[in-house]
C-alpha cells in the first residue's frame, strides 16, 4: 500500500507557520539541527533474531535511501522493470536480547521509518523510479506477510528530529519504544505486554455488539495466533466500514444547522465559527466542509478531509480539529472544539472510531489515526511523538 506518511501534518504542525511532511510536529525551539545524528538500534528483550531496516528519503535530492548493516549509505539505481528485487541486503542484524545496541550515523531523511522484523528478513523490492516497494502488512501475497514486523516513522531535517510511534495503520506483537536525547530527553513507551491480544479481543466484541465487521481487522497467522491488527481503512476494499459513522455525521449536520460550532486553532492563531446549511460547514474566513463519508473520517485524507498543501494554515488547522473530533465522537456533546472535551469524553458515543477506542484502552500512547496529536489545551498529548531541534542520539528499541 501506498503510506499517507510523506505528505499528512498533523494538529501540531498546522497550528504552526511550519509544516512537516509527517502527522505532526512542533518545531522545538534551535536554530538548526545537525547534518547528523546517531542511531541507536537494541533488542530489548526478544528471543531469536531481529533485524532492523532503515528507510526513507534524501533531505537534499529526495531519492530513496537506505542504510546497510555496516553505517553506509545506499541509494539504489532504478531498476529495469517493476518488482525488482532490492539487489543490496540492508538488514542490520540486533544482539540478542537486552545486549548492546547497534550504533549507527542517521543522516537527514523525511518520510522515513525504522523497520524490525523477527526471526526472519524482509523484502524489499523497486520499480523504475526508482521507488522503494516497502512490506504490505495487509496483502496475503506479500511475501512479508506472514512475518512478524513492524516500525516507527520519523522525519530528520535541518530543523529538528521528529519521529512518532504510529498505530495509524497497525498494531503487532513487536512493541516499539524511542528515546530522543537532545536538548531535552523525550520518550515514548512501548506497546505493553499483552496488549495485542486485548486489542484484538476488543474489537471481537465492538463486532458482535453493533454488527461491524471490527473483528476482520484481527489478521492472524497458521497457528491462530494474533499476527497484527490493522486500522479499518486497510481492510480489503474498506467496504464493510463505508457506513459506520453515516448516523453520527447526520446528527453532527442537524445540529449545527440550527447553532453555531466553534473551533479554536489554539496558540492564539483565532476562533472561528461554523454553521451548516445544505451538506457544507462554513466557517468564518471562507472556509468549508462538505459532508464527510466514514472513509473520508478514518483516513482523515480524503473529501472535506484531504490533505491539500496550498490550504491556508487556518484551513488545515480547522481540517484537524474537525477530524479529530469526529474520530472521537465528541461533536454531539462539545460545540466548543477542541477544548472543553477531556480524553474522558472521547469515543463515548456508540457510534465512534473503535479502532482508536480499543487501541487508546490498551496502549499508553501512540497515533490511532492522523490527527491523534489534537489536543484540548491543558490535557496531555496521547498521539506518541518525540521531537528535539538538536538531536544527539535517536535510540529505537524492539521488546519491552
Amino acid at each position: 500500500m501506498i503510506s499517507r506518511r510523506l505528505f499528512l501534518s498533523g494538529a501540531a504542525a498546522a497550528a504552526t507557520a511550519v509544516t512537516y511532511p509527517v502527522w505532526g510536529s512542533a518545531l522545538s525551539p534551535h536554530a538548526s539541527a545537525a547534518d547528523t545524528c546517531e542511531l541507536a538500534l537494541q533488542n530489548k528483550s526478544l528471543p531469536g533474531t531481529v533485524h532492523a531496516y532503515v528507510t526513507g528519503h534524501d533531505g537534499a535530492t529526495g531519492g530513496w535511501t537506505l542504510l546497510k548493516p555496516d553505517g553506509d549509505v545506499y541509494r539504489p539505481d532504478s531498476p529495469g522493470a517493476p518488482q525488482t528485487p532490492l539487489p543490496v541486503d540492508c538488514a542490520i542484524p540486533l544482539g540478542a536480547a537486552g545486549s548492546a545496541p547497534v550504533v549507527l550515523t542517521l543522516p537527514q531523511l523525511y518520510g522515513a521509518r525504522v523497520y524490525f522484523v523477527r526471526d526472519d528478513k524482509l523484502d524489499f523490492f523497486l520499480n523504475p523510479g526508482p521507488a522503494l516497494v516497502e512490506p504490505a502488512f495487509a496483502t496475503e501475497s506479500d511475501p512479508n506477510y506472514g512475518r512478524t514486523w513492524s516500525f516507527c516513522e520519523f522525519t530528520f531535517n535541518a530543523d529538528q528530529l521528529y519521529s512518532n510511534i504510529s498505530y495509524v495503520d497497525l498494531a503487532t506483537a513487536l512493541p516499539i519504544g524511542i528515546t530522543l536525547d537532545g536538548d531535552a530527553t523525550h520518550t515514548v513507551a512501548p506497546l505493553p505486554a499483552g496488549a495485542l491480544d486485548k486489542i484484538a479481543d476488543g474489537l471481537t466484541a465492538q463486532a458482535a455488539a453493533d454488527g461491524h465487521p471490527w473483528d476482520k481487522l484481527v489478521l492472524r497467522g497458521p497457528d491462530g495466533g494474533v499476527l497484527r491488527v490493522i486500522s479499518p481503512q486497510n481492510l480489503a476494499g474498506d467496504a464493510p466500514f463505508t457506513n459506520v459513522f453515516d448516523s453520527y455525521v447526520d446528527q453532527v449536520w442537524q445540529k449545527y444547522a440550527a447553532e453555531d460550532l466553534t473551533i479554536d486553532l489554539q496558540g492564539g492563531r483565532g476562533v472561528f465559527t461554523g454553521r451548516v446549511s445544505g451538506d457544507t460547514l462554513t466557517f468564518n474566513g471562507g472556509h468549508t466542509f462538505a459532508k464527510p463519508t466514514s472513509m473520508d473520517i478514518f483516513t482523515c485524507n480524503s473529501g472535506p478531509f484531504a490533505n491539500n498543501p496550498a490550504d491556508s494554515d487556518d484551513k488545515k488547522g480547522l481540517l484537524a480539529r474537525l477530524a479529530a473530533a469526529f474520530n472521537r465522537s465528541t461533536l454531539l456533546t462539545h460545540p466548543d472544539q477542541p477544548n472543553g472535551a477531556t480524553a474522558a469524553d472521547y469515543y463515548q458515543d456508540p457510534v465512534t472510531n473503535h479502532w482508536a477506542r480499543v487501541l487508546h484502552a490498551n496502549t499508553p500512547i501512540g497515533y490511532a489515526f492522523p490527527y491523534d496529536d489534537v489536543q484540548p489545551d491543558g490535557q496531555p498529548d496521547v498521539s506518541g511523538a518525540a521531537f528535539d531541534g538538536n538531536p544527539k542520539r535517536w535510540t529505537v528499541s524492539v521488546g519491552s
